[in-house]
């Protein structure tokens, strides 16, 4: 029996084990076990709160597929709020080690809301460490083609491998069939997130994101920093820009420091697993 907390970032939807829940356990069998939404808890994915000698905590991270992660965004939200309403770490700035780095979050609660600022870290655009198996040294608006139709796609390393592209038919695309096929593109070894997006103002943009080893989701912190890099880039966006994904609102600004997002968690449910 194992006492689980779940949280979800504007719908990304997470289950938290304290690292003494599980010990012993095999992490990748028992994150798909306890994602799967007919058999087990349902979620986007996994996290275990660990000791670290690195940061105040450690942050351990699987998909639904039962993958390991380096990070996600809106989980480490998520994961903050978990350290916090367990007293794991008693202050508003939290360090979190990531297998992409150590995570800075500034946490605050205000009129029964738990907002979270990270400093997601810098962009990373060489093609070795996203990584691609392609000859370029960087991939900007290269042309893929996916089924019936060819695709604008730009490739960083955020945290985690992200692939952006801007559509005019976000509404009506099929981020199932796209994204699927995107995700699983062989100059991807390790496969890739895909982010479809489409620029409403230069500071507003609406994103929908097919995740690897998660599916389609209703938010991708990640790849709302994803997209505002290349937005950006590319002259489509400004520097601080409103990212509206399916579960709400995320906020994003590009400084000389690295990459900031803002936004909320909320806590869903507690109980126990039984495994």
């Amino acid at each position: 029996m194992l006492k689980f907390e779940k949280y979800h970032g504007i719908g990304n939807d997470f289950i938290i084990f304290r690292e003494e829940e599980v010990a012993g356990l095999d992490y990748s069998e028992l994150a798909m076990k306890v994602c799967h939404r007919n058999f087990g808890i349902g979620a986007d994915g996994m996290m275990v709160a660990a000791k670290s000698e690195k940061a105040d905590i450690r942050m351990i991270f699987y998909n639904a597929d039962g993958s390991e992660a380096p990070m996600c965004g809106n989980g480490v939200r998520c994961f903050s709020h978990f350290v916090r309403n367990n007293k794991l770490v008693e202050k508003d700035l939290i360090a979190v080690e990531t297998l992409a780095g150590n995570m800075l979050i500034k946490t605050e609660e205000k009129d029964g809301r738990y907002l979270a600022r990270v400093n997601m870290g810098m962009p990373i655009f060489e093609t070795d460490s996203i990584p691609m198996s392609v000859s370029e040294k960087d991939y900007i608006e290269r042309k893929i083609e996916s089924y019936d139709r060819e695709f604008s796609i730009s490739a960083l390393f955020m945290g985690t491998t992200h692939s952006v592209t801007f559509v005019d038919d976000l509404e009506t695309l099929d981020i199932y069939k796209y994204g699927r096929n995107l995700e699983i593109n062989p100059i991807f070894p390790n496969k890739t997130n895909v982010n479809f997006a489409k620029a409403i103002s230069k500071d507003r943009v609406d994103v929908k994101t097919w995740e690897r080893g998660a599916g389609y989701t209703f938010a991708c912190g990640t790849g709302a920093c994803a997209v505002v890099v290349i937005g950006n880039l590319t002259g489509r966006l400004d520097k601080n820009v409103e990212v509206a994904v399916p579960g709400g609102k995320l906020f994003i600004e590009l400084t000389d420091d690295g990459v900031f997002m803002t936004g909320e968690s909320q806590k869903i449910a507690e109980g126990h697993y039984f495994k």
